[in-house]
């Protein structure tokens, strides 16, 4: 899982991931795959309910290595036979990725029959790890590029509604400025929101407005 700092700018946004997780570890099963797989923050967890964990990731990436199992560039074909994995799952990693049809078909040709997809994608979120930024998915989108690359059973939910969304664009845009004495007068400012974002969004039962989404897909 990720470390929660409760004194970060950012904290909810890694406990928001983190949750997503924990809803969905359910679907996690066998030979488990992880594209995009960073610093691997969830592999010990899937160990517990998986086989096998695989951590696969850019060879140029920007995050910490040290966990990777095969490095790859998942914009091109993998090297993983036909029907190779039991589930998928990539954390914030399409957005990175100027063909994202085209990961979608690669990830549905390495999972067996039955096998599941397990992915988080950004939705109102920031620039970040530029120029390796090309989208942004709608709930719409998604469900047209999973069935186009032959997925069903699709669940698409969102991560958070306008609340959550608002006061984590907010907090990150006053980090931008918080140098010396101001950073610390910004701390109480930080946590209250993100305390209270997460009760109002309770309220918000159908957001227009998040700031990602959990897919789960199986393949037929």
């Amino acid at each position: 899982m990720n470390k929660l700092r409760l004194f970060s700018p950012n904290w909810l946004a890694l406990k928001i991931n983190n949750d997503c997780f924990e809803k969905n570890i359910k679907f996690i099963k066998g030979r488990v795959i992880d594209l995009g797989c960073g610093s691997a923050p969830y592999k010990l967890d899937i160990l517990k309910v998986a086989d096998e964990y695989i951590g696969v990731d850019w060879e140029y990436g920007l995050h910490d290595q040290s966990a990777v199992d095969m490095f790859a560039d998942l914009t091109k074909p993998l090297s993983f036979p036909d029907e190779y994995a039991d589930t998928v799952v990539s954390f914030q990693v399409m957005e990175h990725l100027p063909e994202p049809e085209f990961f979608l078909k690669e990830c549905c040709r390495i999972l067996k029959r039955g096998g599941g997809l397990f992915l988080t994608v950004p939705f109102m979120w920031h620039l970040h790890e530029t120029p390796h930024d090309y989208f942004r998915f709608t709930k719409f989108g998604l469900q047209y590029l999973l069935e186009k690359t032959g997925f069903e059973g699709i669940s698409i939910c969102e991560n958070t509604g306008f609340w959550q969304t608002w006061v984590l664009k907010l907090n990150y845009h006053t980090t931008r400025y918080a140098r010396g004495p101001l950073k610390i007068l910004c701390i109480p400012f930080w946590w209250t929101g993100q305390v209270i974002a997460p009760i109002l969004d309770k309220y918000d039962k159908n957001p227009n407005e998040c700031a990602s989404y959990t897919v789960t897909a199986r393949k037929p």
